[in-house]
């Protein structure tokens, strides 16, 4: 990518998901540590800074001109403040991550700048994380190119209608807590029947990881197939299923997914 700016991505706003996307791109090799400059108001950021050798900016305007892919990664309560510190910077891609806010919504605030818009996942900084992506007409195909080659190095990138980038909260974005949550009640459950809770975290954790490469590596076979030949007739496990069947998982996990997107939808514009 030739520009002159000095760095490829600057980040504004670097919470968990902005430090996820961060350490991703280095340790996927997608970006050296020099090509890449954060700001954030917060205290701790000029330590995390100091410990991963980023550079740190003074400002919004000063990270979004020295950086060819500007990475907004404020809360959804911010965007109008970070829009409004953006405003007659001289932005040459923006790549927006925060939820539920349309790139109509950002266009309005900074007029003619190119926007990609991302729902990622915070796994990305392992190499397993997943990303929604789409884009603007203007934005050029180099750059939408290079987003979409440095999230596929973090895990799994799909192109998508700017509609589902904000469905997708509820698909990938928000469910790592639903599995991290998953996992909390049954090593809860396992230590109230006696289990200390380190053996009960160990076997489920590789339990899920195996059972999700599983998934992986059969992506056409059915889901409801997994299921069944774990389920034997007569069986204990599918006397578990049919409880939660019982209890309708499915319904709490709809009622769930509705709140999730309705929430995306309420908080950002």
């Amino acid at each position: 990518m030739k520009d002159h700016r000095k760095y490829r991505l600057g980040i504004i706003g670097c919470g968990h998901m902005g430090k996820a996307i961060a350490r991703g791109a280095v340790a996927a090799e997608s970006l050296a540590r020099r090509e890449l400059c954060v700001y954030d108001t917060h205290p701790s950021i000029s330590e995390f800074c100091g410990e991963e050798d980023f550079a740190l900016m003074n400002n919004e305007k000063e990270t979004a001109e020295n950086a060819h892919i500007v990475l907004l990664a404020v809360k959804p309560q911010e965007i109008d403040t970070a829009l409004q510190h953006l405003s007659g910077a001289k932005i040459n891609c923006l790549l927006s991550i925060v939820t539920g806010v349309s790139i109509e919504y950002i266009r309005k605030a900074l007029p003619d700048t190119p926007v990609i818009r991302a729902m990622p996942n915070t796994p990305l900084q392992i190499g397993h994380g997943s990303v929604a992506l789409c884009r603007s007409e203007d934005c050029s195909a180099d750059d939408y190119d290079f987003v979409f080659q440095m999230f596929s190095a973090m895990g799994v990138t799909r192109t998508v209608t700017e509609d589902q980038v904000t469905e997708a909260v509820a698909v990938h974005g928000s469910t790592p807590a639903y599995f991290y949550y998953f996992a909390q009640c049954i090593i809860e459950d396992a230590v109230n029947h006696g289990w200390d809770e380190e053996t009960a975290r160990a076997l489920l954790v590789e339990t899920m990881i195996g059972s999700g490469q599983l998934l992986k590596d059969n992506p056409k076979k059915p889901i409801s197939q997994f299921v069944d030949e774990v389920c034997s007739k007569g069986g204990t496990t599918i006397e578990a299923i049919g409880k939660m069947k019982e209890m309708d998982l499915k319904k709490i996990i709809e009622d769930a997914d509705s709140a999730c997107v309705a929430r995306a939808k309420e908080i950002g514009r």
